[in-house]
């Protein structure tokens, strides 16, 4: 008699010992489930220490300047599908906005690579990430043109801008000014 009392302890000590078990199983079926969710809008900048920079010397006919400003542009853009740079002429002048203009009765100075001979020039050159075309001393385009371009996202790329400028033995006495216009825009095109 003995015997089956302990085994009946046993018994009951084992159906307490389920019971925390079938609750769990009880609660089966029931689910949370949290979704979280974020949207980045696209964001491209370009930025320079200054938004309009002015570069000026003074030269003699027949002298050349190839180191004319020197404007370092910083690019951030999250784009996967990348970004490009583009440079217009933006000169005063209404017939050719990519001549350097004379402030009196001085000649215009037309955009392009002379660097001597009889004829003034002026010439520009981008160089840095994703640079393109204009990489070597290039006449300033008149319509929007890729200077740079990437396809994907870009932290802290740099475009450096200079410019050259050739004076003409016979290039009348005057104020010259050219102007070019560089944008930031995305995709890649």
């Amino acid at each position: 008699m003995k015997k089956s009392l302990i085994a009946g302890a046993g018994a009951t000590a084992f159906a307490f010992a389920a019971l925390p078990f079938a609750g769990v199983f009880a609660a089966t079926g029931t689910v949370v489930t949290d979704t979280v969710e974020v949207t980045i809008d696209s964001a491209c900048t370009i930025t320079s220490t200054n938004a309009s920079n002015t570069y000026s010397a003074t030269m003699t006919n027949g002298q050349l300047k190839s180191d004319f400003g020197s404007t370092e542009m910083t690019i951030n853009c999250n784009d996967a599908a990348g970004w490009h740079v583009t440079a217009v002429g933006s000169g005063a002048d209404n017939t050719d906005k990519t001549a350097m203009n004379a402030t009196a009765s001085g000649t215009d100075i037309a955009s392009g690579t002379a660097t001597s001979g009889e004829t003034s020039n002026w010439a520009m050159k981008v160089t840095g990430t994703g640079a393109t075309g204009f990489t070597t001393f290039a006449a300033v385009p008149s319509s929007a043109t890729n200077v740079a371009t990437q396809s994907g996202a870009v932290s802290g790329g740099t475009l450096t801008t200079t410019y050259q400028v050739f004076i003409s033995a016979t290039q009348q006495a005057d104020t010259y000014t050219g102007q070019v216009t560089y944008t930031l825009a995305h995709p890649a095109a």
